[in-house]
């Protein structure tokens, strides 16, 4: 009986461990559709695809790499920034759109790049340059993030 009296105090507090913040729950798991985009902007890295012609410019690439999963986009970075649903940098998920300014900074919309998963994405830079994966995270990328659009649910 004394057992039974001193554990209520302890089941009374223990109740209350852990009513903390509850933890975020991560984003959902990517779509086939979001993979699919994904694997086809990697599948134009120069070591996946050497004969495979340059794009012209970063929304080229854009465009190319979602036309051939039978999406299509705007021709310009500008007009695809405007496509599809507004998501803030916290919650990017795969095959999300990325804009950034252009080389002189200000809020215009001068580039368009992929987003694959933590802090990475894949673009063409400049044209002639081929398509890479960068961090969104470095100096450079960070300072000119403007906006990210979700075109695929």
């Amino acid at each position: 009986m004394k057992l039974a009296i001193a554990l209520i105090p302890a089941l009374f507090f223990a109740s209350g461990c852990g009513g903390g913040k509850a933890r975020r729950a991560g984003p959902p798991p990517p779509t086939p559709e979001c993979k699919a985009i994904v694997r086809t902007a990697k599948s134009w890295l120069p070591e996946e695809e050497e004969n495979r012609p340059l794009p012209k410019d970063c929304s080229d690439f854009v465009g190319k790499v979602f036309a051939e999963n039978k999406v299509k986009l705007p021709r310009t970075s500008a007009a695809m920034s405007i496509e599809g649903e507004e998501v803030r940098a916290g919650e990017l998920r795969m095959a999300d759109l990325v804009f950034f300014a252009g080389k002189n900074g200000g809020g215009k919309i001068g580039h368009v790049g992929i987003y694959i998963n933590n802090g990475i994405f894949i673009h063409q830079a400049n044209p002639g340059e081929g398509v890479r994966q960068e961090s969104m995270h470095s100096d450079y990328w960070r300072k000119r993030f403007l906006r990210a659009r979700r075109i695929l649910d």
